[in-house]
C-alpha cells in the first residue's frame, strides 16, 4: 500500500511522492529523471585581462567558485576557485592576469543529460562544475554540485538516510598552528578543497578554497602566519545521526558547501561534503 509524503518545494510548493507503508523500500530515486536543463544557472563573468584578485573577489560577491572569462562577447575559458587555490602560494599574484589561469578545455554536456547520468561525469571528471550546452551547441550556462545535490533532498528524505551511512576515511585535519603555505601544500598534495582544524579532536576551524583566494591571494606575507588566523570559525555541524536530507537544507539554508560530523561523544566522525553526498547518490542510482 501507498501512502503520500508531503515535503516543501520552492515559494510554497509541496512535492509529493509515493512512500511504501510499514518502512519498506521506497519506490525510487525520482529526481534522477530531471534533467540537469532544468538546473541550470547562468554563469558570471569576467574579462580576459581581469586580474586574479578581480575574478575571486567576483566569485566571493556572488557566492560562486567558477566565472565564465570572456573577450568581447565570447566565452573563452572558465577560472575556478579551486585553481585559483591550488597556484596561489606557486605562481599567482593578485595582479595576475586570468588569462594566464584560466581553463580551456572544459567539455560541454546537454540540457537534456538526466541528473543521474550529470552526477556520474561530474565525479568522473573530478570537477565540481558542468558547462550545459542547448541545442545549438552554444552555452547555456552551469550546473554545479550544489543545484544536484539540492535537487536530490526529496530523495534523500524517502531513502532515510542518516549522515552516518556516508562516512569515509579520516577528514582532512591538521593542527591550527601550522602555517598557511604548509596547509595550501597539504591541500594541494591531498587533492582537497577544504581542511578542518582540529584540537584534540575537536574541530575549532575550517580552511576552504574561498578563505584562501579571498584572505590570501594578494597578501603572500600572510602565507607564514598560522592558519588559526585566517580559518572560518565556528565549523556548520551535525550529529552523524542526521538524516542525509535535513543536512542538505541545512547546508543551503547557511550557505556552506560542507559540514564537520561529530559523533555521540562529541568526538569528530566526519566531514560531508556535496561531492560525498553525490557519490553515495551515483550508488543507489
Amino acid at each position: 500500500m501507498l501512502r503520500d509524503v508531503r515535503v516543501p518545494g520552492k515559494a510554497g510548493a509541496v512535492a509529493v511522492l509515493a512512500k511504501r507503508d510499514g518502512g519498506e523500500a521506497p519506490i525510487g530515486w525520482r529526481m534522477f529523471k530531471r534533467r540537469v536543463g532544468e538546473l541550470v544557472k547562468r554563469p558570471g563573468f569576467v574579462a580576459l585581462d581581469a586580474t586574479a584578485v578581480a575574478a575571486a573577489t567576483a566569485m566571493a560577491a556572488a557566492d560562486v567558485s567558477c566565472l565564465a572569462v570572456v573577450t568581447g562577447r565570447r566565452v573563452v575559458g572558465f577560472v575556478t576557485e579551486r585553481e585559483l587555490c591550488r597556484r596561489l602560494d606557486v605562481d599567482v599574484e593578485a595582479a595576475t592576469p586570468v588569462g594566464e589561469i584560466l581553463t580551456r578545455a572544459m567539455p560541454g554536456v546537454p540540457k537534456t543529460m538526466l541528473v543521474e547520468e550529470a552526477i556520474k561525469v561530474m565525479l568522473d571528471r573530478q570537477t565540481r562544475h558542468l558547462v550545459v550546452l542547448g541545442p545549438d551547441g552554444c552555452l547555456s550556462g552551469l550546473v554545479t554540485d550544489k543545484e544536484l545535490v539540492d535537487a536530490l533532498a526529496v530523495d534523500f528524505m524517502v531513502e532515510n538516510i542518516a549522515c552516518q551511512e556516508l562516512l569515509r576515511a579520516t577528514p582532512p585535519a591538521v593542527p591550527p598552528d601550522l602555517s598557511i603555505r604548509h596547509t595550501l601544500a597539504f591541500m594541494r598534495e591531498k587533492d582537497l578543497d577544504a581542511v578542518l582544524a582540529v584540537v584534540l579532536d575537536k574541530p575549532v576551524g575550517i580552511f576552504t578554497d574561498r578563505d584562501a583566494t579571498g584572505k590570501i591571494l594578494g597578501y603572500p606575507e600572510r602565507l607564514t602566519e598560522p592558519l588559526a588566523h585566517y580559518m572560518t570559525a565556528p565549523v556548520a555541524s551535525v550529529p552523524t545521526t542526521a538524516m542525509v536530507y535535513k543536512v542538505i537544507l541545512f547546508m543551503r539554508q547557511r550557505g556552506v558547501r560542507r559540514v564537520a560530523l561529530f559523533a555521540a561523544d562529541g568526538s569528530l566522525a566526519g566531514l560531508l561534503s556535496q561531492q560525498h553526498i553525490l557519490s553515495y547518490a551515483r550508488c543507489l542510482g
